[in-house]
């Protein structure tokens, strides 16, 4: 019953208008929607809307969420799933954002970005802006936060995701093993980034980065891990 009520919410968000004063930072801060088909730059801002109506919005470390940072956010989270089902962010339930860097409470590291288990991601505001302003670096922090919330979906943080067919597990299970442990033996001469080799998890939020900012690079040098990137969230940048 819960699943029913949860599509009626977002059925309902749906319908509800989106302020006009989105529409100039949407086309700021996302272009890459000039270069997607209609349909699909459609439900993308479909998407956005209900997640920033649907989220619960916190400010820490003084700061003040505006709408701005809801939408850019927002839209984070809905390139991963914009050809894929909203559904996937359900247990998501709070976005807590804080100004910049902030200091892990159980240690001294300062961190970017969490995603937790019992419904939270946690981003530093100006991470999420560098993250679009250096667009081709494979490095977003946004990104890789919602791409673990994907991973989390099926109840673990195990880098495979609720893949959409049965049979799609075992391709996956052997790509991204070997690449996995390709990036564990040399992860400062490999297209992704070396902290993907700190565990599965990791690896899948980093080949997500990847995925979707350095796709032609990624294709060329891993068109394998490339290949289930595409199979699974299901649009292809490199076609860009």
């Amino acid at each position: 019953m819960l699943w029913f009520l949860r599509d009626l919410r977002r059925k309902r968000l749906g319908k509800r208008p989106m302020p006009d004063a989105w529409a100039p930072i949407i086309e700021k801060r996302f272009p890459f929607l000039a270069h997607v088909a209609a349909e699909e730059a459609d439900r993308f801002r479909l998407q956005l809307k209900i997640f920033a109506f649907d989220k619960a919005w916190v400010g820490a470390g003084g700061l003040t969420v505006t709408d701005e940072m809801k939408v850019v956010v927002s839209g984070q989270a809905a390139r991963l799933t914009r050809n894929l089902d909203l559904a996937l962010y359900d247990k998501l339930k709070t976005i807590i954002l804080y100004p910049s860097h902030y200091k892990h409470p159980d240690s001294d590291a300062f961190v970017f970005g969490e995603a937790h288990h019992w419904g939270q991601v946690v981003l530093s505001w100006n991470a999420v802006l560098s993250g679009l302003a250096n667009a081709g670096d494979g490095h977003d922090t946004a990104l890789h936060e919602f791409a673990h919330v994907l991973d989390s979906a099926d109840g673990a943080f195990d880098g495979t995701p609720e893949l959409h067919e049965r049979r799609d597990y075992q391709a996956w299970t052997r790509v991204f093993s070997q690449r996995y442990f390709a990036l564990r033996e040399r992860p400062n001469k490999n297209v992704l980034r070396p902290y993907g080799a700190t565990n599965e998890a990791e690896f899948f939020a980093v080949a997500t980065e990847a995925f979707f900012e350095k796709p032609v690079q990624l294709k060329q040098k891993a068109p394998d891990l490339y290949e289930e990137l595409h199979r699974y969230y299901r649009v292809d940048p490199w076609s860009r």
